[in-house]
């Protein structure tokens, strides 16, 4: 092989190897023009950056920005810290996959590395982080454990396709920076609200109906407050009663996807 073909060839690897590696930054700590100083994001889900922020409906503090120094053990030093203020679930139901209050989630078209800089939200308590696809844990990383202090680095793989990535503690964590590595980043609200799930869900009067179920389906309905009231898995069309009236969130998910529903019973 001649040397300027050798050559063309190894520019030709090289650039792709860079084309597969893009990597997409959310710098928390010291964009302060992408992420100012704030009191939080409200009760709305909003998306800033390409990155989605799901909040609690019952306060506004989900998403504060405000004056929080660290310096992480890969150099990355930091001035300001994104508050998760509490956790992706209601803690009385116990951990579920998909989140229902206080989390993030993005779009992606198909694997990547996910790395989140954080810290407890309480000096020396143990609090866990959690990358999620709504259905299994991608990855996890704990605080005060296994010999790390406050400050820890999570780093996971995501080996799936096209879909929609979560992240959420167990309690009040603090976010520094995020970094998706491998996959191009498309997310809007319909991100988070809409996917290739094919099951609807409605109600009428107190009664929820579940219409085309084609795989086993979890269905998680919670209160406004995160609690979880009712679960179940079905493999097929299904209708159920909801006792209280009220509005209540339910959360889809099977292979084929994952879907919020909001829903009013009265």
């Amino acid at each position: 092989m001649n040397t300027k073909l050798l050559s063309w060839v190894l520019i030709t690897i090289l650039f792709s190897s860079f084309s597969w590696a893009q990597t997409k930054t959310w710098d928390f700590g010291n964009d302060t023009t992408t992420w100012p100083l704030s009191s939080g994001i409200g009760n709305n889900a909003i998306v800033v950056d390409n990155l989605g922020l799901y909040p609690i409906p019952t306060n506004t503090n989900f998403g504060a920005v405000n004056a929080s120094a660290a310096t992480f053990s890969d150099g990355f030093t930091a001035v300001n810290r994104f508050q998760l203020n509490g956790a992706g679930y209601s803690t009385s139901g116990g951990f579920v996959a998909m989140p229902t209050q206080r989390y993030l989630f993005l779009g992606i078209d198909g694997a990547c590395t996910v790395k989140l800089w954080f810290k407890t939200g309480s000096n020396g308590s143990v609090r866990t982080m959690f990358v999620t696809d709504g259905t299994n844990t991608v990855g996890s990383a704990t605080s005060n454990a296994n010999g790390n202090a406050d400050l820890v680095i999570l780093e996971t793989s995501y080996t799936g396709g096209a879909g929609t990535l979560y992240i959420y503690g167990d309690a009040s964590c603090n976010l520094y920076k995020l970094e998706v590595t491998g996959a191009n980043v498309s997310t809007t609200l319909s991100t988070q609200e809409e996917s290739l799930l094919p099951t609807n869900l409605f109600s009428n009067g107190n009664q929820v109906f579940v219409n085309d179920v084609i795989t086993p389906t979890q269905i998680n309905i919670y209160s406004t407050n995160g609690v979880l009231v009712k679960s179940l898995n079905t493999a097929e069309d299904i209708s159920f009663t909801l006792e209280k009236s009220g509005f209540y969130i339910a959360q889809l998910s099977s292979n084929e996807g994952q879907k919020t529903v909001k829903l009013l019973t009265y």
